[in-house]
């Protein structure tokens, strides 16, 4: 696995974990994030920069979710 699929896996991960818990850090979200730290330093420019705009398309994602009425 490259470290550039290694960061999206754990970003989707991330993302998944917030869900089931909103609005709460948990020791499985903190544990997460410490990894992307590490593999974050690994990365090129333009690796980071395609990550930040996904990270921006799941925060997007993630709001409209917040924000939907549960039927």
């Amino acid at each position: 696995m490259t470290v550039y699929n290694r960061y999206r896996t754990l970003l989707h991960k991330l993302a998944l974990v917030r869900a089931r818990a909103p609005g709460g850090d948990s020791p499985e979200a903190d544990a997460l994030l410490d990894a992307m730290d590490e593999v974050w330093d690994a990365l090129s420019e333009g690796e980071r920069a395609a990550l930040e705009r996904e990270r921006a398309r799941l925060a997007v994602a993630s709001d409209a979710d917040a924000r939907a009425v549960p039927a």
